[in-house]
């Protein structure tokens, strides 16, 4: 990493020199190289590892290039794979989030138009939205109801909402959410957060818009919204 009297010089980067310097290399950051407007690190992710919640950087744009392996970029309007050799760039204030999904580690460069390396955040709040799934009361409290229940994105038309957080669905799905939810004495009705609304790109549901299928534990539903993406 340059020294701040060197900064206005050329500055020469080795990504796999840095890797080697680190061995074992257990996943993380590595600085690389630095300005008054620009700062490069590169970035070693195990698998279900990265910046898992939705996120941005006001004062940065950055560029993620794919040196090995493949990562998943998403955005509020849906995800992206990268594969190596791959890169994107994410304007300054674009909210994103990124999960190594794959079964081996990723090694990406990250490359930003700032000098404090994307380290101002600001985060999506965790909203209500306007829309809402109504599911059988015995299909999802066979253990109880805490405060709140879980969403899962599990694919482009299915969501898995549970009673409790499930290590099965957390390895399936790349986002996973608290959900607010009322109750009587026949159903639950979650209301979605809009983060996972707009993933799915939903404005609206009704009854007739989904369907809720049931697992035999009794403790989680999966939710076919195929339907209502095409409204």
């Amino acid at each position: 990493m340059a020294t701040e009297a060197a900064l206005e010089e050329v500055q020469i980067f080795d990504v796999g020199e840095a890797l080697k310097r680190r061995e074992p290399f257990r996943g993380g950051r590595v600085d690389m190289a630095k300005s008054a407007n620009s700062y490069i690190a590169v970035f070693q992710t195990h698998p279900r590892g990265g910046e898992t919640h939705i996120h941005q950087h006001p004062d940065s744009d950055q560029v993620l290039f794919i040196l090995r392996g493949e990562l998943t970029v998403e955005g509020l309007s849906g995800k992206y794979e990268l594969k190596r050799e791959q890169g994107v760039l994410i304007p300054a204030g674009t909210h994103y989030g990124f999960t190594n999904v794959a079964q081996e580690d990723v090694v990406f460069l990250s490359m930003r138009t700032e000098s404090l390396g994307g380290r101002r955040v600001a985060h999506v709040k965790e909203e209500e939205s306007n829309v809402s799934i109504k599911i059988p009361l015995e299909e999802i409290a066979a253990k109880g109801l805490g405060s709140k229940i879980y969403v899962y994105a599990l694919d482009c038309r299915t969501i898995g909402i549970s009673a409790m957080r499930l290590e099965e669905w957390n390895k399936q799905s790349l986002l996973r959410m608290e959900c607010p939810y009322e109750k009587n004495d026949s159903h639950v009705v979650a209301k979605l957060p809009t983060r996972l609304a707009l993933w799915y790109r939903i404005s609206r549901l009704s009854e007739s818009d989904y369907r809720v299928l049931g697992e035999p534990d009794g403790i989680r539903v999966r939710v076919d919204v195929g339907p209502a993406r095409s409204l």
